[in-house]
């Protein structure tokens, strides 16, 4: 009767390690990732195209992630939100391009997650302009205390 405690002890402690091997090997190393982001704006809406560099704690880059862009308008953050965009490689090392569809111009905060050798996500408030013709705009990191200047709303809000 004990060896058979004994073995039912064992077959629960091997399978204790067997769930906790694997978490172990897949757990977090604290590293963040660096994220460089650039985005300028241009058309209508505007379009808002960025370009997300990725490095490790060292330098090197990291490549081989899965990012997503996404946005929201701090000022309206439930009736402007961006549905996410996956971030393509460029082909360049740790290099990533995306652009999202925005509503309006104004401040916005521009979303990156990162998956994949790192995980982690973070956001960065833009001021982004509406450009004449065919333009391109630098969207700047909006200074803090900055308020989006008035405009009219757009399609859905009663605007033209």
């Amino acid at each position: 009767m004990t060896s058979g405690i004994v073995a039912n002890i064992r077959i629960w402690v091997l399978a204790g390690l067997a769930l906790l091997v694997p978490a172990a090997l897949f757990a977090q190393t604290g590293e963040r990732a660096q994220v460089g982001l650039q985005c300028v704006s241009y058309g209508t809406g505007p379009m808002l195209d960025c370009l997300v560099d990725l490095k490790r704690k060292d330098g090197s880059s990291l490549d081989n992630a899965q990012v997503m862009l996404g946005a929201l308008m701090p000022s309206m953050p439930m009736a402007h939100t961006i549905k996410p965009v996956r971030a393509a490689s460029t082909g360049k090392p740790g290099q990533y391009q995306g652009t999202l569809a925005l509503e309006m111009p104004g401040i916005w905060t521009v979303d990156v997650e990162v998956s994949g050798p790192l995980r982690d996500k973070v956001g960065q408030n833009l001021m982004v302009n509406a450009c004449k013709g065919d333009s391109r705009c630098a969207a700047a990191p909006a200074k803090p205390g900055e308020k989006s200047p008035p405009h009219g709303h757009g399609k859905g809000h009663g605007g033209s």
